[in-house]
């Protein structure tokens, strides 16, 4: 059961924090325990372009400071990922003109897919599976490889039905814990910077500039 952490452990690391371990990028093939570094670098490389409204990168920062924040305490990893839905809603409502509605999470969504704002090529794992599906295909003959995905809309579609549903759980009340908040937060970022344009992608010499 969850309680209030006492006084002289505040800055204490979660002892569920130990239950998780991470590859070492200096010494292949060896784990260790994850650290407070590892946890501020993730949130550090989970960010919003400068062409999302301030109002909406300064809501979305609190997820960010979650997810950190996890180390002490890990029931924030769950807050953070809540944290982003509710940062996703702001930024949808804002770019739709719908700030002050009552206009459903879902609609948000949807209406988002259906006017192209969100791809499947706008977020990291359906352009990892696609690179892994390509490289699988490399040591395959032509009549036995996946056919590769469009990277239009399957993914987005999921994330429609998706996204709503883990939202509504956590908000209304749930004790499910899990350790994979930070993916989700990425994904919410990832989905926000779709909706605005990115002022560094307009720059000349920008990789993104002839798109």
């Amino acid at each position: 059961m969850e309680s209030l952490k006492k006084f002289e452990e505040i800055c204490q690391k979660d002892l569920r924090q130990d239950a998780f371990s991470i590859m070492d990028a200096n010494h292949r093939g060896i784990f260790r325990k994850r650290t407070l570094e590892d946890f501020h670098r993730t949130a550090a490389s989970i960010s919003l372009h400068d062409g999302v409204p301030e109002e909406i990168r300064s809501h979305f920062a609190t997820a960010r400071n979650l997810i950190i924040y996890s180390w002490f305490y890990y029931p924030f990893n769950v807050s953070a990922q809540l944290s982003a839905y509710i940062s996703v809603e702001f930024a949808l409502k804002h770019r739709s003109g719908k700030l002050g509605t009552t206009t459903s999470f879902s609609q948000l969504l949807k209406h988002a897919v259906k006017k192209g704002w969100i791809s499947d090529k706008g977020f990291s794992q359906p352009k990892g599976r696609l690179e892994r599906i390509r490289r699988m295909n490399k040591a395959y003959p032509p009549e036995f490889r996946t056919p590769e995905p469009a990277l239009i809309r399957e993914y987005c579609d999921a994330l429609v039905k998706a996204l709503p549903s883990f939202r509504n759980d956590l908000a209304h009340g749930s004790s499910f814990l899990w350790e994979a908040g930070a993916t989700h937060v990425r994904t919410c970022a990832e989905l926000i910077n779709q909706l605005f344009p990115d002022p560094a992608s307009t720059l000349p010499g920008h990789a993104n500039a002839a798109e």
